[in-house]
Parts: C-alpha cells; sequence; structure tokens
C-alpha cells in the first residue's frame, strides 16, 4: 500500500522544483511507477500536469514531446509515426497495454524504465533531454544527451525535472528497425535492439545501435556501429557487428532470462535488425 498523505499540483516549475526538495516527495505524472513500486516512502507526490508539458511538436524539424505526453497520444500521433519507420510508436505501444499507455508519460517511462524498449528506440534516435533545475530560485534549462542522462541520473533527479525529450532532425529520416525477444507476444521484452541508420548508395554513413535488457540502462553498442559505419552490410559485416555488440555487456540473469541468454540474444537481434534495415 501507498504511504501517501499529500498531492501537491504546482502551475509553476519553480514551484514544483521547490516542492521536489522536500524529504518523502516523489514526482508524478501518470503515476505508474509510483503506484506499481508501491513506495512506502513518498508521504508526498507533486502531480505535473498542470505545466503544460504534453505536447508533440516539430521545432526547426526536430521532434519535440513534452514529459508528460502519455505513451497513448505518442501512439496516436500522426507526427511520431513520421519518425524513423515508426519505430519511437512500436516501441510506444510495446512498453504498457493500452490502460497504461493512457497514463504512462514519456518522461516517466524513461526514468523508472531506463533499460526497456521504449529507452531503447530513444537512444537509437540520438534523443536529448531538457531538464529544469533551480538555481538562485530562478529556474535554468539544460540540454544533454539521452546516454549522458543515464550516466548522470543518480545525480540529476534529486535537483531536476525533464520537461521535454528532442529527437533531432538528423534521426528522424533514417531507416530503423527493433527487434525484441520476449517469453510471449503479449510480454514485455527479455532483450531489445534498436538500430538507425542513415544510408546512401547501400553504404552506411551514420549509425546507432541501443541495446535493452542488457544492462542497468539502455546501452550504446558503439564497437558494433564502428564495425559497421562506410560499410555496406555484408553478411560478414553484419556478422562482426553481431560479435561487436556484445563487448562490454555484463547483464544481470533473473528468472525471464540468464546473463548468458541476455548477451547472446543481444547478438542474434542485432543480426535481424541489421538484416532487416539491408532488405
Amino acid at each position: 500500500m501507498l504511504n501517501l498523505q499529500t498531492i501537491y499540483k504546482p502551475t509553476t516549475l519553480a514551484e514544483a522544483l521547490r516542492l521536489a526538495r522536500e524529504p518523502d516527495t516523489a514526482l508524478m505524472a501518470g503515476g505508474v511507477a509510483l503506484i506499481s513500486e508501491k513506495r512506502r516512502d513518498v508521504r508526498a507526490a507533486i502531480d505535473l500536469s498542470a505545466l503544460a508539458l504534453a505536447f508533440i511538436e516539430t521545432r526547426a524539424n526536430d521532434l519535440v514531446i513534452g514529459a508528460t505526453t502519455t505513451l497513448a497520444e505518442i501512439v496516436d500521433s500522426d507526427l511520431a509515426r513520421g519518425v524513423a519507420d515508426g519505430v519511437l510508436v512500436q516501441a510506444a505501444q510495446q512498453s504498457h497495454a493500452s490502460v497504461l499507455r493512457n497514463q504512462a508519460s514519456a518522461a516517466g517511462t524513461i526514468i523508472a524504465e531506463p533499460g526497456e524498449i521504449f529507452a531503447v528506440a530513444l537512444l537509437a534516435l540520438d534523443a536529448r533531454l531538457t531538464l529544469a533545475a533551480l538555481k538562485d530560485s530562478r529556474v535554468e534549462n539544460s540540454d544533454l544527451s539521452l546516454a549522458d542522462f543515464f550516466a548522470q541520473r543518480a545525480m540529476r533527479l534529486p535537483h531536476s525535472i525533464v520537461t521535454a525529450i528532442t529527437i533531432p532532425a538528423s534521426a528522424r529520416s533514417r531507416r530503423a528497425q527493433i527487434e525484441t525477444v520476449a517469453r510471449t507476444p503479449r510480454d514485455r521484452a527479455i532483450v531489445a535492439v534498436g538500430a538507425a541508420l542513415e544510408m546512401e548508395r547501400g553504404v552506411v554513413r551514420a549509425a546507432a545501435l541501443a541495446l535493452g535488457g542488457v544492462a542497468e540502462t539502455a546501452w550504446r553498442a558503439q564497437d558494433a556501429e564502428r564495425e559497421i559505419l562506410n560499410q555496406a552490410l555484408t553478411e560478414e559485416i553484419i556478422q562482426r557487428a553481431a560479435l561487436a555488440a556484445a563487448n562490454g555487456l555484463n547483464p544481470r540473469g533473473d528468472f525471464r532470462g540468464s546473463a548468458e541468454y541476455r548477451i547472446e540474444m543481444a547478438r542474434v537481434l542485432t543480426a535481424r535488425a541489421l538484416r532487416g534495415l539491408r532488405a
């Protein structure tokens, strides 16, 4: 059972950030993570719904998604559907069942599920986050890549609020594919691989390969990216990239899949995604 005693509904970011400094307080957009985790240490929640952070729009050809935009709104968005062969919509759709998609927010999903398929898709699309923080009672915004956010999240989150997710114009037009393995078609992915490539006459000119289910957060397989950059996707190159995708992985095994299984699936799904893009 939850131990909530107070729910605040601030109307400004400054107010929300001040409240976030209070002990035993948690931010809440859709509340999915807060309810599912049943955290007894949270006595007050900060409802972000009055901060006008639910939107999907283009800015200078970048796609910008407000932090409290629900996964259902992303699934229904023509703008989101047009990004990189629709992988963002696919990832949002596979993150939760339809009922929870109406509650789960974009930023909340990244924070609560940093190693799952939605984070994988965003990482493969070179997503960037806008964070708001208080400095001398003033709200200051900073911009950083999703990969950097994952590396710094323990330091950033207690003092910052994610306000927007940006997918750069350069990634919106890439060819992309997501491959997953799960116990059943309705289950959450055990391992997920997202590949987003810029191709020119069959040669890879830009590449992003992101893995989920193999680390605490989504992981960029940079060794595998280097194997395919400026190369045609021959079977030999694909196999080399698949082997390189497992470099540096040290996943935790659980009842859904052992560490060895997750590493092997990272290789298998990387090859499958690259073959799909070659086709």
